[in-house]
């Protein structure tokens, strides 16, 4: 979409040049065109009929005619240029008024009128007799009802929308992204690929209804992401445990997110049929978070001999650190430092700007600090793969981690690797520590006093104390590197 600014008492227009495009106008990233008209609304038009007529040229350069081509996506793009153009004043005859551009409409349906006759119109033909019809109401000051026709389909649209939300500053690499597309194919493969505003509340109450009887383990492989509805619903369907509320949740605040985009860009109006479907989490009822490990738990976990050394280190690491295990499993050797005599392990490229910390070496982990010079800047436990978008070792680390404790008899998922942070909170809360104060070890958000006014936070010397409040004297630990 162009982007027009005011400069100088001009109006200017600023257009993207897509990637494999830029060779041809001197490697520029964007484009930029002063124009002609004199107020923001009418400079919007011309800007707008500038960009459809260089998509025009773009696709004729790539080996497309636009006037051969036929299907929608050519049709709408010629039908959006040709009335973007005469709304922007491109057919004016005798005069530079409103009237003049009327009258160029006029003239141009005729002469379309002449040259067709009575005969059946081309398709293309017809889109720039309806691109003219809808200018000259544009050009009156009337509404233009959408044309069915022509109205993008539901993929498209949110085709459209990752786009646009994938260009947003500050994103970091994370599986949202995924989430989003598979929350689109879902609702697109059971709404069928229609324009996105002839979904309405009964709608999307079907499909939220659908969805709640959905296998929770549906998506695991990427074979049945992709699956159509109709299959999904025969293979994954009518589940006695559905998806969660919070899965529900996601679901429901994307396909909201998704109208309003579609809704400030004229592609959808009304009432958003996706709002109100959110249900309030509630710990305990339909919430159930992490739950710390108990000592009979811990001991029992660790009764097996384990292979893998650096699985048993990444645990010993979490235990006593309170680290995420993104966070423990991208460790490098770098990241161990020390200052003023106080070894520490220094947390970057957290989840949110909170976990970026400094997190004292426990006594415990003395044996990590060695690792660390063995390992330089490279990581300290390699064999964990990186996956997904942030090329992170967490997931594997985590699968790792899960096939483990199921071996052991553990499969309720709020006992996890994430339990460990649970274990160090309630150890912190047991010695009275202040949350402001153990927040800052474990990569939370302190309390708008302590983040207003002691945006420092404590001293190194002081976590240290606090992460050495750390105990588990019931628990037979496993020592590093060796066999539990």
């Amino acid at each position: 979409m162009a982007a027009i600014r005011q400069r100088h008492h001009k109006f200017e227009a600023k257009v993207r040049v897509p990637v494999p495009l830029r060779h041809s106008h001197g490697n520029r990233e964007y484009l930029y065109r002063t124009l002609t008209a004199s107020n923001r609304r009418a400079a919007k038009l011309e800007a707008d009929a500038w960009e459809n007529g260089l998509k025009l040229e773009w696709a004729a350069t790539q080996g497309h005619d636009c006037e051969a081509l036929s299907g929608l996506r050519q049709e709408r793009r010629l039908y959006h240029h040709i009335r973007a153009r005469a709304s922007a004043g491109a057919f004016k005859v005798n005069g530079e008024d409103g009237e003049a551009a009327l009258a160029g409409i006029d003239y141009e349906l005729d002469k379309l009128a002449e040259e067709h006759g009575p005969a059946e119109l081309p398709r293309l033909t017809e889109m720039r007799i309806a691109a003219l019809q809808d200018a000259a109401r544009d050009l009156q000051g009337l509404a233009v009802q959408p044309r069915a026709e022509l109205e993008q389909t539901f993929s498209e649209i949110a085709e459209e929308y990752m786009s646009w939300w994938s260009r947003q500053g500050g994103l970091k690499p994370s599986n949202t992204g995924n989430q989003k597309r598979a929350t689109f194919h879902l609702f697109g493969s059971y709404f069928g690929d229609r324009p996105i505003r002839e979904v309405t509340k009964p709608i999307a109450a079907r499909f939220m209804d659908a969805l709640r009887s959905l296998d929770p383990l549906w998506g695991k492989s990427s074979e049945t992401r992709q699956l159509p509805w109709p299959e999904l619903q025969r293979r994954f369907g009518e589940a006695e445990t559905g998806l969660s509320t919070s899965s529900l949740n996601r679901h429901a605040t994307c396909l909201n997110a998704l109208w309003k985009w579609a809704e400030e860009r004229d592609y959808c109006r009304g009432r958003n049929p996706f709002a109100g479907f959110r249900t309030r989490l509630q710990q305990g009822k339909n919430l159930k978070g992490y739950e710390a490990w108990e000592d009979d738990e811990l001991n029992h976990l660790f009764a097996e001999r384990h292979k893998r050394d650096d699985l048993r280190e990444l645990i010993l690491t979490g235990l006593f650190s309170g680290m995420r295990i993104n966070e423990a499993a991208s460790l490098t050797g770098d990241q161990l430092q020390e200052r003023d005599g106080v070894r520490f392990i220094q947390v970057r490229d957290a989840k949110t700007p909170a976990g970026n910390r400094e997190v004292p070496l426990h006594s415990k982990l003395d044996w990590l600090w060695d690792r660390a010079r063995s390992a330089g800047t490279g990581r300290i436990w390699p064999r964990f793969n990186c996956e997904g978008p942030g090329k992170k070792a967490g997931a594997d680390a985590g699968r790792e981690f899960s096939h483990y404790k199921k071996r052991r008899g553990f499969t309720s998922r709020t006992k996890a690797f994430h339990s460990f942070r649970k274990n160090v909170t309630r150890i912190m809360e047991r010695a009275r520590v202040h949350e402001n104060e153990w927040a800052q070890v474990l990569g939370h958000e302190k309390g708008f006093t302590y983040g207003r006014y002691n945006a420092d936070g404590i001293t190194l010397e002081h976590k240290t104390a606090i992460i050495e409040l750390i105990s588990y004297p019931g628990v037979n630990l496993p020592e590093p590197g060796q066999a539990a």
